[in-house]
C-alpha cells in the first residue's frame, strides 16, 4: 500500500483520523517530544472523563452523553497503519491533496488546550503509548467523537453531514458513500 495523507479508522464505537505526524507536530510543536519519531498519529477526540480512562464504567457514559462535559484529544503514534492498528480496526485510505491536509491539521490543532505557559497538559496515558491531552469542546450527545471525526472529514473535503454522524457506523457509511473502501489487512 502505497500511504495517503490521510486515513480513516474506526474501532468499535470510537472512529479516528490519522495523519502523518509532521503535518500535525509543525502546527504543534510541543507534540514532537511525544510524537517527534512516529509517521503517523492516530488521533481521536471525546468526553474528558470516560475517553481513555482504563475503567469505562456505564455511569460515566452516561454522564458524558447526558451532561455537558470537557474534552480531550487523544493521540497514538503508529509507524505502519496496516500492522500496528488494533484487529478489529477498519482501516480506510483517503487521497486528499496538500491543501485539503494543511486544513485537516489546521481543524485538528485547534482543539489542543495550552496552559498559562504554552505547554499541553496530558491527562493520561494508556498502556499502549495513546497520550491523552485537555482539549477544546464540549461533549454531548449532540457532538460525540464521531461528530468530531465527521468534521475533521468534512475539512479534509468529504461531502458529509457531521450532525447526522452520531455513531461510528453512520461515520463509516458517509466515507463509503464518497467512495471509499475498507483496506485488505
Amino acid at each position: 500500500m502505497s500511504d495517503s495523507p490521510l486515513h480513516f479508522i474506526r474501532t468499535g464505537i470510537h472512529t479516528h483520523l490519522a495523519l502523518p505526524a509532521p503535518s500535525l507536530c509543525a502546527l504543534v510543536p510541543q507534540l514532537n517530544a511525544y510524537f517527534g519519531d512516529y509517521k503517523w498519529l492516530r488521533i481521536g477526540w471525546g468526553d474528558y472523563h470516560y475517553y481513555g480512562n482504563e475503567r469505562q464504567t456505564k455511569l460515566m457514559g452516561l454522564r458524558a452523553l447526558l451532561l455537558p462535559t470537557s474534552s480531550v484529544i487523544a493521540l497514538l503514534g503508529i509507524d505502519d497503519l496496516q500492522k500496528d492498528l488494533a484487529e478489529n480496526a477498519v482501516l480506510y485510505s483517503i487521497a486528499i491533496n496538500d491543501t485539503m491536509m494543511a486544513s485537516l491539521a489546521l481543524f485538528v490543532s485547534r482543539y489542543f488546550k495550552f496552559d498559562s505557559s504554552n505547554q499541553l497538559t496530558r491527562v493520561r496515558e494508556r498502556a499502549n503509548g495513546e497520550q491523552f491531552f485537555k482539549s477544546r469542546g464540549i461533549y454531548t450527545i449532540a457532538n460525540t467523537c464521531n461528530n468530531w471525526t465527521s468534521y475533521g472529514l468534512r475539512t479534509a473535503g468529504l461531502n458529509l453531514n457531521p450532525l447526522l454522524n452520531i455513531f461510528p457506523g453512520q461515520v463509516e457509511r458517509s466515507v463509503r458513500k464518497n467512495g471509499y473502501l475498507p483496506l485488505e489487512r
